[in-house]
């Protein structure tokens, strides 16, 4: 018996060791396909590589969770801590300590249009061809949800909260699950199916959501929905 559970020990780690591996043989490749489109950096070359992978990794996997591809979207998450964990290993080191990796809202969005020129045409009219006007949740690691309502491209609105650590970014969370719950809704309705959605997903009394919404009466009509749910 102990020597059948010592074998099973032993091929389990030789099966994580060989995902590593192969894990961080994705990342090199990744990185010499990001190489070329490093902005020119003289100084800190190295460090320029590692916090370039890790915007573009952030916002591939924005752009996967996006079309629900959570084989794409797990592997750019994982690309980002690599790219992170290098980076700090090399970080130009400024006032207060090592230039922390940070991207503003502007510069992501940017980011997001060349990365959606850059996907094969297919993927591109799949991305351009979204609805404007929706009601997003996102979920962070801890299970916290945020509702929100957007009438343009749901990724530029998840990207700005994501930049300015709002929304289920708040609390300093850094991988959070989204999607769109709600698709094609009429620009007048948002404020009525956004408050109805922050009730039913419960995200202002246990979720970041700081407020009802506009509508109260579609607030209250969420939560008995989510109240009926629970209770069958």
């Amino acid at each position: 018996m102990i020597a059948g559970l010592f074998k099973r020990w032993r091929e389990a780690r030789a099966e994580a060791a060989a995902k590593r591996a192969h894990l961080q043989s994705l990342f090199e490749s990744f990185l010499l396909e990001t190489q070329p489109l490093v902005p020119r950096a003289p100084k800190h070359r190295e460090a320029a590589l590692y916090r370039h992978a890790w915007k573009r990794a952030a916002i591939l996997e924005v752009l996967h969770q996006r079309r629900s591809d959570q084989s794409r979207t797990s592997l750019f998450r994982e690309f980002q801590k690599l790219a992170a964990e290098r980076y700090y290993r090399v970080a130009p080191v400024g006032p207060y300590g090592p230039i922390t990796l940070r991207m503003e809202a502007k510069a992501a969005i940017r980011f997001m249009e060349v990365e959606i020129e850059r996907l094969s045409p297919t993927r591109r009219k799949q991305l351009i061809a979204r609805p404007l006007a929706c009601i997003y949740i996102g979920k962070c690691e801890e299970g916290r949800v945020y509702v929100g309502q957007t009438a343009e491209a749901p990724e530029r609105r998840w990207i700005q909260h994501r930049a300015e650590g709002t929304g289920p970014f708040k609390k300093e969370a850094q991988y959070v699950e989204w999607k769109v719950v709600e698709g094609t809704v009429a620009p007048a309705k948002l404020n009525e199916r956004e408050s109805y959605c922050i009730g039913l997903y419960d995200a202002y009394e246990k979720g970041y959501n700081d407020t009802r919404g506009n509508d109260w009466k579609a607030y209250e009509r969420g939560q008995t929905e989510r109240q009926r749910g629970l209770s069958t």
